[in-house]
């Protein structure tokens, strides 16, 4: 990587790896109730927050031990040394946004019909925890095919001001995938699409591939 990429990202890393965390805590151990099975109703729209675009172009990436595969802007974005907690991070070349993609183990799966509320309610425990600062939380349950997930969006402080996070929460077998999106909030909405391809474009691979 250049220097001048190293500078224009510098600051957006250091943050996140702050932030980074594992699945250890007391919280993520739980599993939580299940809940009733929801009635059966029409088809619903692709919600916004997870859905993909036709708009600019993406690559493939995959993530270590070819576990992932994910779609980043084949512009202006920058693949960065990862370690710890995260497994990859991605960051756009201005440092105006970045996104972390971490992998923690499940003790547990949980079924579709567990993922609910209360587990949204857990990963939002989780980030308390750990940004004690961070606030007006948003929660949402996504159906989608072949999976069900938990979307999280929240404000906390960052090195140039308020910055503002979507965490996607997806577990898939024993494995809890954490996709965090950040942009500092007035620029937020112009990475809105992107974030949410990313995200909806996020596969978990077979092993034999």
């Amino acid at each position: 990587m250049s220097e001048t990429a190293r500078r224009t990202t510098g600051g957006v890393i250091a943050l996140f790896f702050l932030m980074l965390w594992t699945a250890t805590g007391t919280a993520m151990q739980q599993k939580p109730p299940a809940a009733p099975a929801a009635p059966q109703g029409p088809p619903q729209a692709a919600d916004p927050w997870f859905v993909r675009t036709t708009r600019g172009s993406f690559q493939t990436l995959r993530g270590p031990d070819a576990r992932f595969s994910m779609e980043y802007p084949s512009k202006d974005w920058l693949v960065v040394p990862s370690g710890g907690a995260a497994a990859v991070i991605l960051a756009q070349k201005k440092g105006n946004a970045a996104v972390v993609v971490e992998r923690a183990p499940l003790r547990q799966e949980l079924a579709p019909e567990e993922i609910t509320d209360l587990f949204a309610q857990l990963e939002t425990d989780v980030v308390r925890e750990r940004q004690p600062t961070a606030a007006d939380f948003q929660s949402r349950v996504i159906d989608a095919p072949g999976r069900r997930l938990v979307v999280l969006q929240y404000v906390r402080p960052g090195v140039a001001g308020p910055e503002r996070v979507r965490q996607y929460s997806i577990p898939l077998g024993k494995q809890l995938y954490r996709l965090t999106f950040a942009a500092p909030v007035g620029q937020f909405p112009s990475f809105d699409v992107v974030f949410s391809h990313m995200a909806a474009a996020f596969t978990v691979l077979p092993a034999s591939e």
